[in-house]
């Protein structure tokens, strides 16, 4: 979202949007009575940037050691670990606008949109059921859910029982024939690309994403399901790398850091604390709703498995 590109600097960006009064149905218009108007009120979504940084340091006789250069090891693995963290940040924001995963109260920011989280409520493993129940957290725009992110214990869960769809990365791109546009056709009858063409897991029709950051409360995880454009980001300053050598104690060093946010939409940091921890990203009183239920593309279900 271009509006949490808060280049100009600060620790909030406000995300203005407009709350139209549509409720109601049309009026009888006569010649003797005037319409009543609705009133369009102003209202504002915040999202707080997270400043972010982390360096690594090796040393010249650790080097010679191993008959390997660790700079140039940790420099090749950077993005992975940047990604990770990352998710790790969004995910515990989720986790704040969703409230605890055991005992959620209606306090929290998201709770009308949480299925079967509540203290005392059955927990079962991930079903159609489970899919149904959020799909209508959402009324008629239900269908619009096309992610579902879960722990591998529950992706694993649904393996075994054969609830998993694949979709071969070609299907994804469309058929056609490799002489006239180079793409081999969708369905060929072959296994030529079995082991090179990669698949994607879909389950009830949605992108599955897996993540062992989604981490279960005892025997209890988290399932989140997502429409397009639900979670927002922006990046107040991309990432920058510096490197640096210490010739006194033979050693190298490099740091990142990085600025960003990440946002639910339909939610707002209602809090003044700046740069976050987790901890503040993950408590409920920290954030609250702006958006009316409907409006909000994220639902969370808490289930178990059979792993």
């Amino acid at each position: 979202m271009a509006e949490l590109n808060a280049t100009e600097g600060g620790d909030f960006v406000n995300v203005p949007f407009w709350k139209a009064n549509l409720s109601g149905d049309f009026e009888v218009l006569t010649d003797s009575t005037s319409l009543t108007p609705g009133k369009i009120e102003a209202g504002k979504q915040t999202g707080v940037i997270l400043h972010r940084g982390r360096a690594w340091e090796a040393r010249d006789l650790a080097a010679l050691a191993a008959g390997a250069d660790p700079m140039a090891a940790i420099g090749a693995k950077v993005a992975d670990y940047v990604a990770n963290q990352r998710q790790k940040d969004l995910i515990k924001t989720l986790e704040g606008v969703f409230g605890s995963l055991t005992a959620n109260t209606s306090s929290s920011a998201f709770f009308p949109l949480a299925v079967d989280s509540e203290s005392g409520d059955t927990r079962t493993t991930l079903n159609p059921r489970t899919v149904s129940k959020a799909r209508a957290k959402l009324g008629d725009q239900g269908d619009k859910l096309v992610a579902v992110a879960m722990h591998s214990d529950v992706y694993y869960d649904l393996v075994e029982r054969k609830a998993i769809d694949y979709v071969l990365h070609s299907e994804t791109r469309g058929g056609g024939t490799v002489a006239s546009s180079g793409i081999s056709p969708v369905a060929d009858g072959t296994i030529a690309g079995a082991y090179t063409n990669p698949t994607v897991p879909t389950y009830m029709g949605m992108r599955v994403i897996v993540s062992d950051d989604l981490e279960p409360t005892s025997t209890d995880y988290p399932i989140y399901f997502f429409t397009p454009g639900s979670v927002a980001s922006g990046e107040q300053m991309a990432m920058e790398t510096e490197t640096d050598r210490d010739i006194l104690a033979k050693s190298d060093a490099m740091s990142i850091d990085l600025h960003y946010c990440y946002h639910p939409v339909g939610a707002r940091w209602k809090v003044s604390t700046t740069n976050p921890t987790r901890t503040a990203l993950a408590t409920a009183s920290n954030w609250e709703k702006v958006y009316e239920t409907k409006n909000i593309g994220i639902v969370r279900a808490t289930v178990t498995s059979n792993y």
